[in-house]
């Protein structure tokens, strides 16, 4: 039983000799958390909680689950959480509020509290858990991987390791010294800027789409991989399916599909101290509850089935959070980033764009590329034949409407500003030493006359004035966040017709070889996370 995921999906056999007789099995490995405590958000311990509830509710959660978060067992603070009981108008956070600083006077910290956890999220770990998955993996079965953490852009110079991939070093010429009279050797020139994103991990450490690349080569060649990445940058993954994560060195041997919260250069959301799972809105959150049926807080929703064939694929939870999420995020898939590599929309005669008629873009679409282009057209009522067109007179609309918002909440910010400062000068007049966090009478005065300053600050007339700003500003960014949500949705659209083009224009812009190669891109990411139960995997 071949089964393939979205997730980084792997089996294990008991033992070499028995490895063929083996039923396939899944493991799944979890990686999450921040670099430092400071960065290390409850939402991330969340999204790894609710992604063991979701294999629960699927059935895997007998299988082997691997998780390297934060520290991994070690007791020290490794959490950031907004601490609920510590008041607005409690006298430390009005002081931090009105004269600061006021950088972290709303949370605390505690140690991470998943169970289960294997190991701490470190390259050293990380490496070790592959190496040791991959003397245990069978072509048959597959490696769910999931990532909810934080990411970077590439840095200067960081394409300079996949110039070559190992594969092709070891078949050469094992001689490296320069003879007398040899020309140095110009470095290649690239087509494009390598899109070499990376992961932060635990203790300040880095691992790129190279680096991960690397590793996952080291399992075996037939072994389905599928990620499920959900950090800022993550769409720069999509690379994972390239020798050595550069598309210049053509497509891995390693079968691998993966789903990614928002394209390369754009942070995604979702990191955030908030303790009200309710109000989480990220990436995983809409693809698990399409997946189950559920969501993160126990609700029902209609499981997406966009090609009517009674279960709902990766595809299709992909496809149902780019149509849903209320986030600032632009989805995207390992498709995406191959379409964007070996397609193009201009330089020849006859290619489509995304101001090509609809009817033309959607001929050969499939159920998902049709739910979510008419579904995102249906939300904003576009039915124009230049469905594009309709979307960039959309956004300049909205965007228009964004910016006189925009313009009414720096007004009011500054009318807080200037409240905030005459109250500051008020306290400052009255107790000088206020204008030092660290002075002893500050200590004195909180500890002793904590009640006598907070009066002083809630019967100033102008702390009125500040909190009417303040209230003021919250409904003007509520309609902000309203407007920018639309306008993100819009491109999300765009981001679909641009992408059904370049799918349409592939079968004239690329060789039959390409074409195979997409259509089995295509098949690894139309999986089912679940068919029948699975094998359980020994973990020995």
């Amino acid at each position: 039983m071949v089964r393939l995921t979205s997730s980084w999906c792997a089996g294990v056999c008991l033992v070499a000799l028995y490895a063929a007789a083996a039923p396939a099995a899944d493991h799944i490995l979890t990686v999450g958390g921040g670099p430092i405590a400071k960065s290390s958000q409850i939402s991330l311990e969340n999204n790894v909680l609710y992604f063991q509830r979701t294999l629960a509710k699927l059935g895997l959660d007998k299988q082997e689950h691997l998780i390297l978060f934060d520290d991994g067992d070690n007791p020290t603070p490794d959490l950031q959480y907004e601490d609920v009981e510590r008041g607005p108008e409690e006298v430390r956070t009005l002081l931090a509020e009105i004269i600061g600083p006021s950088n972290g006077i709303r949370f605390s910290y505690r140690t991470s509290e998943i169970p289960g956890v294997s190991g701490a999220a470190e390259p050293e770990v990380i490496e070790k858990t592959i190496k040791d998955l991959s003397g245990r993996l069978t072509g048959e079965d597959r490696l769910i991987f999931y990532f909810t953490g934080h990411g970077g852009k590439s840095k200067p110079g960081s394409d300079r390791r996949s110039e070559k991939p190992k594969s092709d070093e070891k078949s050469e010429d094992k001689d490296g010294e320069k003879k007398e009279g040899d020309k140095k050797e110009e470095p290649k020139k690239r087509a494009k800027p390598l899109v070499n994103n990376l992961t932060h991990l635990w203790n300040a450490k880095e691992m790129t789409v190279t680096d991960w690349t690397e590793q996952l080569d080291e399992l075996p060649k037939d072994a389905p991989v599928v990620a499920v990445m959900v950090q800022c940058y993550s769409g720069g993954f999509g690379n994972l399916i390239f020798k050595g994560g550069d598309p210049e060195n053509g497509m891995a041997e390693h079968p691998r599909c993966g789903f990614f919260s928002t394209v390369p250069d754009r942070v995604a959301a979702g990191c955030t101290p908030n303790v009200q799972e309710a109000e989480y809105r990220e990436y995983s959150s809409y693809f698990w509850e399409a997946l189950t049926g559920e969501t993160r807080t126990g609700q029902s929703v209609d499981k997406p089935d966009f090609d009517r064939d009674g279960a709902c694929s990766l595809l299709e939870a992909h496809a149902y959070t780019v149509l849903n999420a209320d986030t600032i995020d632009i989805p995207t898939r390992t498709s995406d980033a191959f379409l964007r590599n070996y397609s193009a929309t201009t330089g020849r005669e006859g290619l489509l764009n995304v101001h090509s008629p609809i009817a033309a873009l959607l001929a050969s679409a499939s159920p998902c590329e049709v739910a979510v282009i008419e579904g995102l057209s249906k939300q904003f009522e576009l039915t124009g034949a230049d469905r594009g067109k309709d979307v960039d007179e959309a956004i300049k609309r909205i965007s228009d409407e964004k910016k006189k918002v925009d313009g009414e909440i720096r007004d009011k910010k500054q009318d807080q500003i200037k409240a905030k400062v005459e109250v500051a000068k008020a306290l400052q007049f009255r107790w000088p030493s206020l204008g030092s966090p660290w002075h002893p009478e500050g200590a004195r005065l909180l500890a002793e006359e904590a009640d006598v300053v907070k009066q002083a600050i809630l019967e100033n007339e102008k702390y009125a004035e500040m909190k009417a700003a303040q209230d003021a500003i919250d409904e003007l960014e509520k309609k902000q966040e309203k407007l920018n949500l639309d306008v993100v949705k819009l491109e999300r659209l765009k981001f679909w017709l641009e992408t059904r083009a370049l799918a349409v224009n592939l079968q004239v812009m690329a060789d039959e070889k390409v074409e195979q190669d997409y259509a089995r891109l295509i098949k690894l990411e139309s999986q089912h996370l679940t068919n029948t139960p699975p094998a359980i995997a020994d973990k020995t």
